[in-house]
């Protein structure tokens, strides 16, 4: 039997560690790729006799009919819907398990991070600095007794809560789900989107990507924000429409937004984000800590084990 992992990252080989390493092999070979696939024909070469895939981007849905050894893929990540076809995926007997909650404080800090760049002009200041210009005059913003919306509290949003409130931050939260109990034990108030829209300084995303929620802030949505709200996004580029985030962006209505996942990655040279100056944009690496690293490494490896041994975990349904 053959696993695969064959899109690693750089600083994955130094956080494997021997005990993850040992899983594997107790029920396999194993063999890693650096770097992502410069053509699908040599992804195709990495996985094509693979029982299982320890996958760390994207699968592309042409190469699953050629790979017939293939039971499972192991995605380390939350988000799997727009990385592999899941559905193409159960039709050809192959079945997809990723890894929830392994990098939740991860990202919530780094959403935090971007927003507090944004109100205390962070990059504006040092670019200036660098130019040589020494200018005080621009003012900043406090967070503390600021309004900020989350679109979504699953573990990302709640820890994003909890970030928030130690700030003394007052956070309103839309989500599927509003249940009396679980917004008395968060602390926090659930609210309708309108409502979210309308009231929030700042808003933060934090939903999945499925087929619900694709597009779930647009041209409407926008339009009903507070003038000067800022947006953070680390959670899914398909959740927004690019298009009308820039518009409201360009014309002021939005004072600025921190951008972490984005339509095409990597971002092309043309997306139109990268021309404007109050936009703070980073290479989707939210998730990138050793820690959570670890911990996606741990959860994706246990998966593998777990589906060969014949007990499934955490696995993705349509």
């Amino acid at each position: 039997m053959r696993i695969v992992y064959p899109d690693a990252d750089p600083q994955i080989k130094e956080l494997l560690t021997e005990d993850m390493l040992f899983k594997l092999e107790r029920i396999s070979n194993f063999e890693i790729f650096e770097g992502n696939s410069p053509t699908e024909e040599e992804f195709l070469c990495r996985v094509k006799d693979a029982d299982g895939v320890l996958l760390g981007w994207g699968f592309p849905a042409d190469m699953m009919k050629h790979c017939s050894n293939l039971k499972v893929i192991s995605f380390l990540g939350a988000g799997v819907h727009n990385f592999v076809d899941v559905e193409l995926a159960a039709r050809n007997g192959i079945t997809v398990t990723n890894t929830p909650d392994y990098g939740s404080n991860a990202v919530a800090e780094h959403a935090i991070g971007l927003l507090f760049a944004l109100v205390k002009n962070i990059t504006q200041n040092d670019r200036k600095l660098k130019q040589g210009i020494w200018d005080p005059t621009i003012s900043s913003l406090e967070l503390r007794g600021k309004t900020i919306g989350l679109v979504g509290v699953g573990s990302i949003g709640k820890r994003m809560a909890e970030l928030c409130k130690a700030i003394d931050m007052h956070v309103i939260a839309w989500t599927q789900n509003p249940d009396a109990q679980r917004s008395k034990q968060l602390g926090i108030s659930f609210v309708g989107l309108e409502e979210l829209l309308a009231n929030s300084d700042f808003i933060s995303m934090h939903l999945p990507y499925t087929k619900q929620t694709e597009k779930f802030i647009s041209e409407r949505e926008f339009s009903m924000m507070k003038q000067g709200c800022i947006f953070i996004n680390t959670a899914r580029a398909e959740l927004v429409d690019t298009s009308a985030l820039v518009k409201y962006l360009s014309i002021g209505r939005l004072a600025g937004a921190g951008i972490d996942v984005f339509d095409e990655e990597p971002i092309s040279a043309d997306n139109p984000l990268l021309k404007l100056d109050n936009v703070i944009l980073s290479p989707h690496v939210g998730f990138n800590t050793p820690d959570a690293v670890t911990n996606i490494l741990e959860i994706s490896i246990n998966n593998l084990v777990a589906f060969f041994l014949g007990a499934p975990e955490n696995v993705v349904t349509l």
